[in-house]
């Protein structure tokens, strides 16, 4: 295993066929999936010489919490197909990363048992849904809370139906799309989720500039862009995209809030390239639960080799300190998405 690819190749060959695309499915045409494995070649990075890169620093900050590396391991349901240590050894894997890992409420193991498996002041957050069985997702934000979780991603993008993913109905033989999960969920719903919990919650799932305005004039201390892996609505717009549109038309949003991305991320230069668009932290969803076929070894080496080729990546741009690349776009050139996206100016 050399780069992250190699470990879906190898999931491929590897997991039964069900188990395998169901993790690698997206909806519809997969026009979005496909998107996010795309958008990258129109992106150019700009490396400037001339500079000291002997000392780089990956640290970062999420929400106040200290980490080694600006990404983390994102949601992603049951691990538990690929390996039986499930979720587990991502867990580890992240703690002795000193990244952070966010664990998804449909996880093989429950709330407290991956709690349980983290290290001693390891920090993690955890996934929750809008469920439309409210005392379900009372329980759930009260068992986060009670495990030592210190805050919530709050899926917002997928209420009322998953998307219809054909390639994993493909396997299953079920046309069912029920989420469970609240169809009737507004901004005044959203909320009075904040009154269930003292952890602090991050809407995952925002796919506009205005849905991002929204989470900032209602006082979220973050967002997470994400179109959920292309698996909710096909042809949503790429992280990259949303990024850009949120510039054009509400800076503000990087000014006084964190922003989080996902999307695609295959490479150093992909989390180079949305943090110079905004974002604080990247999320990985799909590598490390193809990495996690081989357990806790095969997720440490697929964090080593993302560590390796951001700082490998950082020190060509010519600079030292991966949090002055934040919302800097000098490092970046991405006038071919823009004209593409958002037509001639």
């Amino acid at each position: 295993m050399w780069e992250l690819n190699d470990f879906q190749i190898a999931a491929k060959n590897t997991l039964a066929a069900r188990w395998y695309a169901s993790y690698r499915t997206a909806s519809l045409d997969q026009v979005t999936y496909q998107a996010n494995m795309n958008i990258w070649s129109k992106v150019r990075l700009n490396g400037y010489t001339f500079r000291d890169v002997s000392n780089v620093n990956l640290n970062t900050t999420i929400l106040g919490y200290e980490f080694t590396v600006p990404f983390f391991i994102a949601p992603a349901a049951y691990a538990g197909h690929a390996n039986k240590s499930a979720e587990l050894s991502l867990a580890r894997a992240a703690g002795k990363m000193g990244a952070l890992y966010v664990p998804s409420i449909e996880s093989t193991k429950s709330i407290e048992e991956i709690a349980e498996a983290g290290f001693a002041n390891q920090t993690m957050f955890h996934q929750e849904y809008v469920w439309s069985n409210r005392t379900l997702l009372i329980d759930d934000l009260r068992r986060i809370e009670d495990a030592g979780y210190k805050a919530i991603f709050l899926t917002v993008d997928n209420t009322g139906v998953n998307g219809i993913r054909v390639q994993a109905m493909r396997q299953t033989g079920s046309l069912d799309s029920d989420s469970g999960h609240d169809a009737s969920f507004t901004i005044e719903a959203l909320s009075e989720i904040r009154n269930l919990t003292s952890l602090p919650i991050v809407p995952k799932g925002i796919k506009t500039a205005a849905d991002a305005k929204t989470c900032l004039d209602m006082g979220f201390p973050a967002i997470y862009i994400s179109n959920h892996g292309g698996r909710v609505l096909d042809g949503s717009p790429t992280a990259v995209e949303i990024l850009l549109d949120i510039r054009r038309h509400y800076p503000e949003v990087f000014e006084k809030m964190e922003v989080y991305a996902d999307g695609g991320v295959r490479s150093a230069n992909h989390i180079i390239t949305l943090l110079a668009l905004g974002a604080r932290a990247v999320g990985l969803g799909r590598s490390p639960i193809f990495a996690n076929i081989y357990g806790e070894d095969g997720v440490d080496r697929m964090l080593t080799l993302l560590k390796a080729e951001l700082e490998s990546s950082v020190k060509l741009l010519g600079e030292a300190n991966v949090q002055h690349i934040v919302g800097n776009a000098s490092y970046i050139n991405t006038k071919q998405i823009e004209l593409e996206y958002f037509g001639p100016s």
